[in-house]
C-alpha cells in the first residue's frame, strides 16, 4: 500500500500562473487572502496556492498547483469570474503539468 506522501509526488499536477486585477477601491492583498479562503476546488484535486502573491502595477500575479485531472478553468477561473464585484479581470500567464 503506497504511502499518502509517495501518491502525493507522483500524482500528476497542474501550475498555473495568473494575474488578477481587482476593482477599483479593493486591496490586491486583502483580495488574494479571500481568493485563497474561498476558492478550495474538489479536496481530491489538492488545490495549493502559493502563501504569498506578488503585486505589480496593481496586478496579483500569484500561481497555483492542482491536480491535472482538474478543470482547472472551471474549479479556479470560472469562480473568479463569480466575483466580479471585487475582481475587474483576471488571465492566465502560464500553464503546464508537472510529474
Amino acid at each position: 500500500m503506497m504511502s499518502e506522501k509517495a501518491e502525493e509526488s507522483t500524482e500528476e499536477r497542474r501550475m498555473v500562473a495568473i494575474a488578477v486585477r481587482p476593482c477599483e477601491g479593493f486591496d490586491a492583498v486583502a483580495l488574494y487572502a479571500k481568493i485563497k479562503a474561498e476558492i478550495t476546488s474538489q479536496p481530491e484535486y489538492k488545490l495549493k496556492w502559493d502563501d504569498e502573491c506578488k503585486i505589480e502595477d496593481g496586478r496579483i500575479r500569484v500561481s497555483f498547483s492542482i491536480s491535472s485531472e482538474a478543470d482547472f478553468d472551471e474549479e479556479v477561473m470560472e469562480v473568479l469570474e463569480m466575483m466580479e464585484d471585487e475582481v475587474a479581470r483576471q488571465e492566465i500567464i502560464f500553464q503546464c503539468v508537472m510529474e
